[in-house]
């Protein structure tokens, strides 16, 4: 049976949020499952997580995937859960191809890293010290062209949070992804690369705006 590592970067959660998380993950009834909680140097340590120093969820993730076990990855943010049958929809609907994305968003509309199964060696590395480090991400997961099939399954719960870094600005780094994302389409020949990063320009600027 393949095995499926669930990654969860925490960072001062509220406690009821992180134990639904949690719960969620133990609850799954795929048995290949290993949860993965990385421990972001929170005020208080959480119970059962890998402990690192406060570094931000990029860098967090990164080494998380250092420990996990599983040849498949998913991500899951803390104040997030899942359906008790997501692991095992995901992990039987993925198949050969190298990502799954479930939900009712295509593909190459959502730079978040949730909701998505990956096959761990496509898994690319987050930006690490800033700020919007999916969209580095999601960018260069695409710009490998994966093999991927998206099912209309709603297995992953996003909890919107006023409360997260991306909801406020933070111009240096704004600024720093808008530059990141210039570069790779000076750099990106195929047509559908540079229409893929032009896409998520405009999608970026718009938000930035708003």
């Amino acid at each position: 049976m393949k095995t499926c590592s669930v990654i969860v970067p925490a960072y001062n959660v509220e406690p009821s949020l992180l134990k639904r998380c949690i719960e969620s993950v133990q609850r799954q009834t795929y048995p290949a499952c290993e949860l993965i909680i990385a421990d972001d140097g929170s005020d208080i340590p959480v119970e059962g997580a890998i402990r690192m120093p406060h570094r931000g969820q990029g860098a967090t993730r990164n080494a998380a995937l250092k420990y996990a076990t599983g040849e498949y990855i998913m991500y899951l943010d803390a104040d997030d859960y899942l359906e008790p049958d997501c692991v095992e929809r995901a992990m039987k609907a993925i198949g050969t191809k190298d990502v799954l994305q479930f939900g009712r968003l295509p593909f190459y509309h959502q730079t978040a890293p949730w909701a998505r199964l990956y096959r761990r060696g496509i898994v690319p590395a987050f930006a690490e010290g800033c700020y919007y480090e999916d969209v580095y991400f999601s960018v260069r997961l695409w710009l490998s062209h994966p093999a991927y099939r998206r099912i209309r399954y709603r297995g992953y719960h996003y909890e919107p949070n006023k409360a997260s870094t991306t909801s406020h600005p933070h111009p240096k780094d704004e600024q720093a992804v808008i530059q990141w994302l210039h570069t790779q389409l000076k750099t990106n020949i195929a047509v559908r690369d540079k229409l893929l990063i032009c896409y998520t320009l405009l999608r970026l600027k718009i938000h930035f705006m708003i």
